[in-house]
């Protein structure tokens, strides 16, 4: 018996049929009278000839642009396989057992079935787009509990959304048995099951074999260019690319899609009118015919590093706040439906990553870097994000944040994570160019931080510049960390042959084999509130500019000068929004800005934090500026909160802000 979901696609071709025969019985020809004339029978015969003739070129027609992609997703599977070795294979190379799902769905016999090492399974990524019903029953079917048994019997027939059956038949129709699905294999009302899979869920999309991509519409749309009864819309694409059909589409704008874009070896992309292929080594589109003359002619073997399991097949084996930097980007910028979501959309990734940044990471933070990432920016106008349920997101992270579609400002973040000489990307696609310094910053940690939540405080080992002295050629002599070596003023680790460094960061102990937990989980100490010891002062400040990227519709924020006692400049700060706190028709003058000093830094032939103008007035002989990095804060009850950064010059931050104060950031 065939299953439910072919039922539909033959009863869709049975009232194809069915149309067919009625347009057949129109061409018929009216019964001849015996008036009708030669003439006329023969005119009618011409008529029908023609109108046949125009059908049959229509249909052809139709039936050509209407075309399956299967063969053609068919032929880039297989030319994956062939091509690229174990590089996009999905798992079944490591000799590291990582994590795996624990239910899968046989697309064969349309069940729920408990997951083996050796299952090979296509993963569906895609958008939910259902909203919530209050005070009524769920309405689209989901793994809980009470239905387990029965899922392992049969898949409901009903109230399993489009996109979900089309993703089920498409693999089946690939060859490949297994599908997982996260609303039919995570048991969704057991907080355990759920906490488990999101965890790791990085793993979920690195093991898979292939990932199907929703890129349209949401989990009721279907995958529509599977649809043969669909209009034929090919000119709809515009020629687009498949970086331009990404970033336009609405699956590209999800905080839960980013980790299964990151971690997927390969993918194939479901537009509304495209279809695309990206693995670890290539970049597919368009008719097979010129895919094939890529395959066939001259071709380069992929340059791309290819990481063991225990870090996705994605992740170098030392911590890469330049590659952190760039996901923390794009994260920023998406959205997600349910604000409590804001953490766990984001905790696979920084649970993968928790095993090469020592301390793990803290509200997307990582502690090891602590000093650098305070440095992060707005470019437009945020909002404080305000989850209903602990763990709350604090004010000094920029997780605690909504951006609003434009990212968060890491510059800074990339400009001081300068321990990198040069190494290689391990995975093409969206953000995956490092960050080229065009002058120094230079960050000096000089501040002590705990994390507390009053009730227990832990320190924070904020070491990530520890070595950053060993650069020095006048430390040459200097015994390195374990694990490294040094040539001339390079570095190297015996983790990565592939990457020279400037100088070594601390290493954690590589997995043991079996060990995919690194131990650290998204907030494994007390929080969210920062306290430390610093100094502080209150200086004039005034409007200077508005701020936001251009061609963007949101609301900019301010910029505004900072004043010493004199009335001299000596630095300006970012608002978190288009508000100083002075600009009103009362003010006189006389208010002042709280600010706090939470690291120094030292540039040198240029300046990310000032204009070219304000560098050049305040550089010393040698081109360099010293400058302490600062926040705007705001207390409420004992408790500061972070209303905006900047940077002030080190002297007369010295010679104004004397007083020492204890903070608790939060």
């Amino acid at each position: 018996m065939p299953e439910p979901r072919d039922r539909d696609r033959g009863r869709g071709r049975d009232r194809d049929q069915d149309h067919d025969h009625d347009r057949d019985r129109d061409r018929d020809p009216p019964s001849q009278s015996k008036r009708q004339s030669i003439t006329e029978r023969l005119r009618g015969t011409f008529s029908q000839a023609r109108k046949e003739t125009t059908a049959s070129i229509q249909r052809r027609a139709t039936a050509a642009t209407r075309q399956s992609p299967i063969p053609r997703i068919r032929e880039w599977l297989d030319t994956c396989n062939t091509e690229h070795e174990h590089h996009c294979s999905g798992g079944e190379d490591s000799d590291v057992p990582t994590w795996r799902p624990v239910y899968l769905i046989d697309a064969v016999e349309r069940c729920l079935v408990r997951s083996k090492p050796t299952d090979r399974y296509v993963a569906l990524s895609y958008v939910w787009g259902v909203a919530p019903r209050r005070n009524g029953p769920e309405t689209v079917a989901q793994l809980r509990r009470a239905n387990v048994d029965a899922f392992q019997q049969s898949l409901p027939d009903a109230d399993v959304p489009r996109t979900m059956l089309d993703a089920i038949w498409l693999s089946k129709k690939l060859g490949i048995r297994h599908v997982w699905i996260d609303r039919l294999c995570i048991v969704q009302d057991d907080d355990e099951d759920k906490a488990d899979h999101i965890r790791h869920m990085a793993y979920v999309f690195a093991n898979a074999y292939l990932t199907i991509v929703a890129a349209h519409g949401d989990v009721n749309t279907g995958l529509l260019p599977l649809d043969p009864r669909r209009p034929s819309r090919a000119g709809r694409a515009g020629g687009k690319d498949h970086g331009d059909l990404l970033l336009g589409s609405r699956w590209n704008t999800r905080g839960w899609t980013l980790q299964e874009l990151l971690y997927s070896r390969r993918a194939i992309f479901l537009f509304e009118d495209a279809v695309t292929w990206e693995c670890h080594c290539d970049l597919w589109q368009g008719a097979t015919t010129g895919i094939m003359k890529t395959i066939r002619g001259k071709r380069h073997d992929c340059a791309n590093r290819i990481s063991s399991a225990a870090f996705g097949f994605r992740h170098s084996p030392w911590p890469d706040l330049d590659e952190y930097a760039r996901i923390s980007m794009d994260y920023s910028s998406r959205r997600v439906t349910l604000v409590d979501d804001t953490l766990p959309a984001f905790s696979g990734i920084t649970h993968m990553l928790s095993r090469v940044f020592a301390g793990g990471f803290v509200y997307g933070m990582p502690l090891m870097f602590l000093d650098i990432a305070l440095l992060w920016r707005p470019q437009a106008t945020i909002r404080r994000r305000a989850l209903t349920r602990p763990p709350f997101l604090p004010s000094w992270s920029w997780m605690g944040w909504w951006f609003d579609g434009i990212p968060v400002d890491l510059t800074l973040w990339r400009a001081a994570a300068d321990y990198v000489e040069d190494t290689r990307p391990a995975k093409m696609g969206q953000g995956s160019k490092r960050f080229q310094a065009a002058h120094s910053f230079r960050i000096k940690p000089t501040l002590t931080w705990s994390l507390t939540d009053r009730a227990s405080t832990v320190p924070v080992a904020s070491t990530g510049l520890q070595y950053r002295d060993l650069r020095s050629r006048k430390n040459s002599g200097t015994s390195l960390p374990p694990g490294w070596s040094r040539t001339g003023s390079h570095f190297k680790h015996d983790s990565d042959s592939l990457t020279v460094f400037k100088y070594p960061v601390p290493m954690e102990d590589p997995p043991e084999a079996g060990d995919y937990d690194p131990g650290h989980g998204e907030r494994p100490v007390p929080g969210p509130l920062l306290s430390f010891k610093t100094t502080s002062g209150f200086f004039d400040v005034d409007y200077a500019i508005s701020m936001n990227p251009k061609d963007k519709p949101s609301p900019p924020i301010a910029v505004g000068n900072i004043w010493s006692k004199s009335d001299r400049w000596i630095g300006e700060f970012r608002a978190h929004d288009g508000w100083l706190g002075v600009q009103s028709s009362n003010y006189d003058g006389d208010e002042k800005l709280e600010f706090i000093a939470i690291s120094t830094a030292m540039e040198r032939r240029g300046s990310y934090v000032f204009s070219v103008e304000r560098f050049e007035e305040n550089m010393d002989s040698d081109e360099i500026i010293d400058i302490v990095n600062v926040l705007w804060i705001e207390r409420i009850a004992g408790v500061a909160y972070r209303r905006g950064i900047g940077h002030i010059l080190q002297k007369a931050w010295d010679a104004q802000a004397n007083d020492e104060v204890d903070i608790l950031l939060g």
